[in-house]
């Protein structure tokens, strides 16, 4: 239908239609690019499931319903049920049971709201080998035997291992996905993909990562997917936009300026929604309107009409608007936004397209704050955003498990055990444009922050950063101003010469 047309044509513009949460469903449904879903739909794990199957037996019949809900209770906590459920409590646990891929057949799709964003990235790198990259994943992700998940495998009767692969999606697709963006826009996305294909495969094959257990490979993953839905928003956004991040979640050393500079940098990331949809919308009212320079807007009996159609019509049809009986622009709400008159005004699309937005923007359900939400969810999952509430002024930050993760990735990367701190934070800004203090390579960016920050402030941040990457246990101090970032568990083995 033409309102579905409409409606798909922006969300393929933007790329996003809402949040997809938690992070670790936002993986499963990355890995479903790559595999099969081989399980039933909605099939769920629990102690009469595999009693059932003859996998599992007690002889306890006395406790045997004290032994069941102990059992239960394991499986919600290391199948992933309760992580996922606490995470995002609108899921319907009637109808699906969400699960970490501990095999494959424990992948189950949630909602595509990032319309396979992600791979649409890898697939526009044009050296990237997909066949490669999922057989990698498939290692990753439904290999390793040690521990809980060889018991969990026993459960499963997954002994065997082996993998039913998916096709890969046509470049063609990739390219229609791509299709609308300008020529700047088409470049920083490929060079964008082609660092996520690196960063992917250095974390699928690095033993930093692959030497964990299960868990943390799959939480690691999870993260680096879901900080480049991020790196997609500021790549989005403009060649020039970058985070401005505390580097703490709160501390009273960040408090005045440095507050305002990061509440202002995050609000400027933000905009890109809005401005998004105002740029498809004027090239819709445009297709529609003709050679026609203004929009007629008629009122009759207690009706607007735009050429000849009734207003909600032409919303739902032009614009992309969900038709629904409750949620019909009223009379009212049109006049009291287009300031009309009795008869007849005339707009222009910018003006028309204004005023439809703010119009729709504050109502419940609105497509402009399901696709801005994209940001705020994002970032709490990874402990990038904060306050992590419904607070409205919301700020970049690193938190300390974000701060071990980009340690850990940039040591992968560079092939160290050990590096100097000011080499990190150049690595930072130069990979995903994150600030946190002030230096040759990025003076320039940050001109632009509002209010002006001093080199003190900036030091402060860099304070706090230290602070925090020390309480991740990821810092060795050198001298009172040298210091070196490693991992956790290799913090005991720097020797000084």
């Amino acid at each position: 239908m033409q309102k579905d047309k409409a409606s798909e044509g922006l969300a393929a513009y933007v790329g996003i239609s809402a949040p997809e949460t938690p992070k670790y469903l936002l993986t499963n449904n990355f890995l479903l690019d790559y595999f099969q879903q081989t399980g039933e739909n909605g099939k769920r794990y629990d102690f009469e499931t595999f009693a059932k199957n003859g996998v599992l037996y007690t002889e306890d019949d006395q406790n045997r319903e004290k032994l069941k809900e102990s059992f239960n209770v394991f499986l919600k906590r290391y199948l992933g049920t309760q992580v996922i459920q606490e995470e995002n409590k609108k899921i319907n646990t009637k109808t699906k049971h969400y699960y970490f891929p501990m095999t494959q057949d424990m992948l189950t799709e949630s909602a595509p709201t990032l319309r396979h964003l992600l791979f649409h990235l890898q697939n526009y790198d044009k050296k990237f080998d997909f066949t490669a990259m999922r057989e990698k994943l498939a290692v990753y992700v439904f290999g390793g035997n040690a521990g809980l998940s060889q018991i969990l495998k026993i459960l499963f009767q997954e002994q065997d291992g082996k993998v039913k692969y998916a096709e890969r999606m046509s470049y063609d697709a990739t390219n229609t996905f791509w299709g609308k963006l300008n020529d700047s826009e088409q470049t920083r996305m490929r060079n964008l993909g082609r660092q996520l294909n690196t960063d992917l495969d250095t974390l699928l094959t690095h033993k930093y990562f692959c030497k964990l257990d299960f868990y943390r490979r799959y939480h690691y993953l999870s993260v680096l997917l879901t900080s480049y839905v991020i790196q997609y928003i500021v790549r989005r956004k403009s060649n020039s936009a970058f985070l401005l991040c505390k580097g703490g979640i709160q501390d009273v050393r960040l408090e005045g300026n440095i507050h305002r500079a990061c509440y202002n940098n995050y609000a400027g990331i933000r905009s890109l929604f809005p401005d998004l949809m105002q740029t498809y919308y004027c090239d819709a009212v445009r297709k529609e309107m003709g050679e026609e320079e203004k929009i007629k807007i008629r009122t009759e009996a207690g009706r607007a009409y735009i050429k000849e159609r009734e207003f909600n019509e032409f919303a739902v049809e032009v614009m992309g608007r969900k038709q629904r009986s409750d949620n019909e622009l009223e009379f009212g709400e049109i006049v009291k936004a287009f300031h009309l008159q009795e008869g007849e005004d005339k707009v222009t699309v910018e003006e028309f397209v204004l005023r439809y937005i703010n119009l729709t923007k504050s109502r419940t359900g609105s497509t402009l704050n399901k696709m801005s939400s994209v940001l705020p969810t994002s970032g709490k999952q990874i402990g990038m955003v904060y306050p992590d509430n419904n607070a409205r002024q919301k700020y970049f930050a690193m938190s300390g498990s974000l701060a071990e993760f980009y340690v850990r990735l940039y040591l992968a990367i560079k092939e160290r055990k050990y590096d100097y701190l000011d080499n990190f934070l150049e690595f930072l800004y130069d990979r995903y444009r994150i600030v946190i203090v002030k230096s040759k390579e990025n003076e320039r960016a940050v001109k632009s922050v509002k209010p002006k920050l001093s080199a003190f402030d900036y030091s402060k941040n860099k304070a706090v950063f230290i602070d925090t990457l020390n309480n991740a246990n990821c810092l060795i101090k050198l001298s009172d101003s040298g210091y070196v970032v490693t991992l956790p568990e290799e913090k005991g083995g720097l020797k000084l010469v």
